[in-house]
């Protein structure tokens, strides 16, 4: 890995960490929304499914452990961690709208069901399915956001598209 790739990879996470603390939405479960999903849709798309990945899964996993909700950082961990990797891999080609939709959703159903697979386990059943839509809003809005600031980027400064090309090698 080299020294730019690993830099660009630390600074995706600190920008997902920060946008996860940064504004936080309690829910009724006593979770909390954010946007980070926007965040790590960006580094997926911009820099590839491994940096989408190692982004999410340390900046929300870090973000839980500062933030107080210790019991989530491995679970934030593991469904960000997926959620940027998966996000990466199906833009990793050429960039299309089908493909973003695509992205978005496959990113927003690995949020979804990773968190209520934990919150069942945590919590139960009742309170899991009470932060189905939360998480379903934030999965969709932050995957929504991340490939529209990716798109506005590209526009205004084109050669970002060579960091998804290396990536690829």
């Amino acid at each position: 890995m080299s020294t730019r790739r690993l830099t660009l990879t630390a600074l995706m996470a600190a920008l997902v960490f920060v946008l996860t603390v940064a504004v936080r939405l309690p829910t009724a479960a006593g979770g909390y929304l954010h946007f980070g999903d926007a965040a790590i849709a960006f580094s997926a798309v911009a820099f590839g499914p491994w940096v989408g990945a190692v982004a999410g899964a340390l900046g929300t996993g870090l973000a839980d452990l500062y933030g107080g909700y210790p019991q989530f950082a491995a679970i934030s961990f593991l469904v960000h961690g997926l959620q940027g990797w998966l996000m990466g891999w199906l833009m990793q080609r050429r960039l299309s709208t089908t493909k973003a939709i695509l992205a978005v959703i496959a990113g927003g159903a690995v949020v979804v069901a990773g968190y209520f697979l934990a919150e069942v386990i945590f919590y139960g059943a009742a309170a899991a399915l009470s932060e189905v839509l939360p998480n379903t809003l934030q999965g969709l809005v932050g995957g929504a956001l991340g490939v529209s600031l990716y798109l506005a980027v590209k526009r205004a400064y084109p050669p970002i598209t060579r960091y998804r090309e290396q990536e690829r090698r």
